[in-house]
């Protein structure tokens, strides 16, 4: 008996993607494709911005810690002795040494200077005479502060030599003073007093570096720029915070001089250190900072300070504020460096000094 297999009248026929589907497909795929490429687009350039601010403050973030780092090392080396020891009437506090900081425009006698400077002497050992080199801990002036100008002096000569010369660039530049150890001239300017050593307040000691005044002169004063597009240094030296809370007892005005003294010995700086310094930078990126100079005129730096002195120590946050706000308002890009320094060399004490 043989099987008959009837033949299916509707045989099965393999389905493709008809034309539709396949246009549908190629736009979805190509709107995925359009979406990541966006998404990768976006991350290159968050990725670039944020690279690109890192290394724009990399100068400012290093300057930054040179400050704190060389503040910390700022020495009086105190002792006690007669006021006079031919005719001696007190026994007290005595100090070849100084520390001096506050307002730029009081202590450097320029009213044109900006925000804050502070001066010291530090055991650094830096020398030009080769002869000393190994004597790691001869005494330095030091000293940090603002100046606004060309970068016209600080280029190489060859330069600005030639018939089209570079446009000069006017920056507010953070200064970095650092006298060799063998021209230390505070010892000789506090002998040349008629007080000495006990009785000499002068600034001579780091003023003559300062502006390039004998023995120095404007190309061999011994000033480097540490960082440019830096707007704002803030120096606040404080008591420890156990015994101020308030952080502005000691140098409400800023202003702290170790040779002047007070009756409330709580709060007397002669020939004292601060415990600590809390030092405030504020630094602008290159690229908005160039848009305020147009051709070759300086830059109106006014907008940048308005109705922020800092010369009240209690409305240090309120001037601050005032200054990120004048920054918003001229669109620059800026950052904001604090830390509070303590001096490893003081040795705050109570005792009584005149």
């Amino acid at each position: 008996m043989s099987v008959v297999f009837a033949a299916d009248p509707h045989p099965r026929r393999l389905r493709g993607f008809t034309l539709i589907e396949l246009l549908v497909s190629v736009a979805i795929l190509a709107l995925l494709l359009l979406i990541i490429a966006s998404i990768i687009d976006a991350t290159r350039k968050t990725w670039g911005y944020a690279s690109g601010r890192i290394e724009e403050f990399r100068g400012a973030r290093e300057a930054f810690e040179s400050i704190t780092s060389k503040l910390s090392q700022a020495t009086l080396n105190p002792y006690w002795d007669y006021d006079n020891p031919n005719n001696p009437t007190t026994y007290s506090r005595q100090s070849e040494l100084r520390f001096l900081s506050g307002p730029a425009s009081s202590i450097l006698s320029n009213p044109d200077a900006k925000t804050h400077g502070v001066f010291f002497t530090a055991p650094l050992g830096n020398v030009n005479d080769t002869n000393y080199s190994d004597l790691g801990t001869l005494l330095n002036t030091c000293g940090f502060f603002l100046e606004f100008g060309s970068d016209k002096d600080w280029r190489p000569g060859f330069v600005n030599q030639g018939a089209n010369p570079p446009r000069e660039r006017y920056r507010s530049r953070l200064m970095e003073l650092v006298g060799p150890a063998e021209s230390f001239s505070l010892y000789d300017e506090a002998q040349k007093s008629s007080g000495g050593n006990a009785g000499y307040n002068g600034v001579s000691w780091f003023k003559s570096a300062v502006d390039g005044t004998s023995p120095y002169t404007a190309s061999t004063r011994p000033v480097r720029v540490l960082a440019e597009n830096v707007v704002a240094l803030i120096l606040l030296p404080k008591l420890s915070s156990q015994e101020d809370t308030t952080g502005t007892k000691l140098a409400p005005t800023y202003l702290y001089d170790s040779t002047v003294g007070k009756s409330d010995p709580t709060i007397n700086s002669k020939n004292q250190l601060p415990p600590v310094v809390q030092v405030t930078m504020v630094a602008v990126d290159e690229t908005s900072f160039n848009r305020l100079q147009t051709g070759d005129s300086p830059p109106n730096m006014g907008p940048i300070y308005a109705g922020c002195e800092f010369s009240n120590a209690n409305m240090y946050d309120r001037d601050l504020k005032q200054l990120e706000s004048n920054l918003k308002s001229l669109n620059l890009s800026y950052r904001i460096f604090t830390m509070n320094v303590a001096l490893k060399a003081a040795k705050w004490s109570r005792e009584q000094s005149n």
